[in-house]
């Protein structure tokens, strides 16, 4: 009798830090590479970035800025609202709406027949409204995935879907893998997340 108290004491002790460990955080702030290898005939290599606060433990805001560079520049950041839903201890569903700011920016170059050339800067820029949303799973105190989907409006409409895993290294850093179809084009994107 006496074991089987110490062992459900024990296991109440546990608990806590159990359900912590499980948490699904909406504070954090991240940031790497990103490859689309083949982005209508470009091979874009830039920076990923995002960022995320819980206003309350349901209501958060977040954010993020997108770079790729190659004969084209395009640049893509979005800042925007969003609730969670907790399916589960460990599941959450979540979705936001979002203003969503895109550019396109190339150099061109024109010759003459003299052989006299000049460079000429063209952009093209679009600012729409967006939906976000998707799933976060915290598996265990190690790994964490999940997916989610966004439809952007405007001149510069896409639809895109991504797939992450992110593996923490203790309880506030993490490393992601992501895969993301960017209006159907395939991207690979690692980074380092720091959740406060």
């Amino acid at each position: 009798m006496k074991k089987t108290l110490a062992s459900l004491f024990a296991a109440g002790l546990l608990a806590p830090a159990i359900a912590s460990a499980n948490d699904i955080s909406y504070s954090y702030v991240d940031g790497g590479l990103a490859l689309y290898p083949d982005f209508e005939d470009q091979t874009f290599i830039g920076i990923d970035a995002t960022g995320s606060f819980a206003v309350t433990p349901d209501i958060f805001v977040f954010g993020g800025l997108k770079y790729l560079t190659d004969d084209l520049d395009l640049t893509a950041i979005h800042v925007g609202g969003g609730y969670r839903f907790e399916v589960a201890p460990a599941t959450d569903i979540w979705g936001g709406l979002t203003i969503e700011y895109q550019e396109i920016e190339f150099t061109g170059r024109s010759c003459d027949i003299f052989g006299n050339c000049t460079s000429r800067t063209v952009s093209f820029d679009d600012t729409s409204l967006g939906i976000r949303g998707g799933l976060r799973h915290r598996l265990n105190e190690d790994f964490e995935v999940g997916g989610s989907a966004r439809i952007v409006t405007g001149d510069l409409d896409y639809f895109g879907i991504s797939g992450y895993g992110q593996y923490f290294l203790n309880q506030n850093l993490g490393v992601i893998g992501e895969v993301d179809l960017y209006d159907g084009e395939l991207g690979l994107i690692g980074k380092v997340r720091f959740n406060f």
